[in-house]
């Protein structure tokens, strides 16, 4: 089945609504919103998670940043600081958090989807494979950024 430009393009535009939408509930630090870039592959992350999505959307949502601002994060929102294979459940968990509520988001549009469990990203670890993906760049404070990549497969 081909799947029309118009109905991709409106899912994209949705799936980035959602995301902006579940990541201002989420992470209780006030964004400033980057204007969304469409970029090619290889996708480089040193530090992040990624997580799958099936139904009537197939693709990853992959969050990156860097240790210290996850961890800061975590302490936001539960009072403690965060490290080692703490960070990484944490970086899971607000990940599953984040696909969660856009999943739900996208079921009230009439968009229906499965998320996976959440892959941690550590290293250079190098992305390929997708069709269509969409980067952006939320940012906290200087030298504080959440960057987003929806990876698309259709």
């Amino acid at each position: 089945m081909t799947v029309k430009t118009t109905d991709i393009n409106e899912l994209i535009k949705e799936v980035y609504n959602g995301t902006i939408f579940a990541v201002k509930n989420i992470i209780p630090l006030k964004p400033n919103i980057g204007v969304p870039q469409l970029i090619n592959p290889p996708l480089t992350v040193n530090f992040g998670v990624m997580i799958g999505f099936t139904g009537g959307l197939k693709g990853e949502l992959v969050l990156r940043s860097n240790t210290d601002f996850i961890s800061e994060i975590g302490e936001t929102m539960f009072g403690m600081s965060l490290s080692d294979d703490m960070l990484e459940s944490f970086a899971g968990e607000l990940g599953n958090m984040i696909a969660g509520s856009l999943s739900t988001y996208l079921a009230e549009k009439n968009i229906k989807t499965d998320i996976t469990h959440p892959t941690v990203l550590k290293g250079d670890v190098q992305l390929s494979g997708f069709k269509r993906a969409l980067l952006v760049e939320i940012e906290y404070s200087e030298d504080k950024n959440l960057v987003i990549h929806l990876l698309l497969n259709q």
